[in-house]
């Protein structure tokens, strides 16, 4: 196969900004760190710099920075793969990574000095170490994605809008199942994450949800034998209460995946 580099390709453009170079890692210095299933670091975190509903005190996660750190590097020599044996069960590696990712998020932001947006390639793109390997956000959703339940992915804890809230304390395996489903609930009700645009008669879906359209729409055509659904309607069999009503008013409204080109974070006085 014939590959034309950046410098090549810029010759070949009339107009374009180029090759976008790849984020710069973030590094750090694990030596010494030995491996544990500890998420004391992170509790006392998100105990700061979280407020009730779910925003991210910037200042406060600044001061947070060294402690934010230390759990850093704890999860970069810990994990399912680098230490298989500490993570027996699958709501073990599920609170792992919901952990792992709201720590990263949080420090992803930190690397951008706590911006009200962020491009998507500086959020999901940047490489980090995690699980003895190197690891982006973007290869934790894929991870999470690939679960038996469709809501773990959207579940997942991030410090944007396209993703579901920051949790005020760690996940834990004895609560992690519950609380999926009340989160992926909590996500479709939040007119912030999940927009239904009225007037335009539209919902733009954050790719985190639009990835299972195709997979929820099939699903639903074989439960009820019927075609044609969308994926709100294919949402409604999975929720009840405030985010069913959502749902219900807006069917026959068009779906389409969000894709902004800086996405809003959740910064208190954003």
């Amino acid at each position: 196969m014939f590959r034309v580099g950046c410098k090549f390709a810029l010759l070949l453009v009339v107009a374009g900004a180029g090759c976008r170079a790849k984020p710069a890692p973030i590094l750090l210095d694990t030596r010494g760190v030995k491996p544990a299933v500890n998420y004391d670091a992170l509790a006392a975190v998100l105990a700061s710099a979280v407020t009730a509903k779910g925003r991210i005190d910037g200042e406060a996660l600044k001061n947070s920075a060294g402690t934010l750190e230390a759990q850093l590097k704890l999860l970069a020599v810990t994990g399912p793969r680098a230490t298989p044996g500490e993570f027996p069960t699958d709501g073990d590696v599920l609170v792992y990574w919901y952990n792992a990712r709201a720590a990263w998020s949080m420090k992803l932001l930190l690397a951008n000095r706590c911006p009200k947006e962020i491009a998507p390639g500086d959020l999901y793109d940047r490489p980090f170490p995690l699980d003895a390997r190197e690891m982006t956000l973007r290869g934790i959703d894929a991870i999470l994605a690939k679960g038996a339940d469709f809501r773990g992915a959207v579940a997942a804890p991030g410090v944007t809008t396209h993703h579901a809230r920051l949790p005020k304390r760690p996940f834990t395996p004895q609560s992690v199942r519950r609380c999926v489903g009340e989160r992926f609930a909590a996500f479709l009700n939040d007119p912030a994450r999940f927009v239904i645009d009225i007037r335009k008669k539209r919902i733009p879906v954050p790719p985190v949800l639009w990835q299972f359209r195709r997979r929820l729409i099939q699903a639903h055509h074989a439960r009820y034998g019927i075609e044609g659904a969308t994926l709100a309607t294919a949402l409604l069999p999975h929720v009840t209460g405030s985010p069913h009503r959502r749902l219900q008013d807006a069917i026959g409204y068009r779906l389409v995946e969000a894709r902004p080109k800086m996405l809003s974070t959740c910064v208190e006085g954003n």
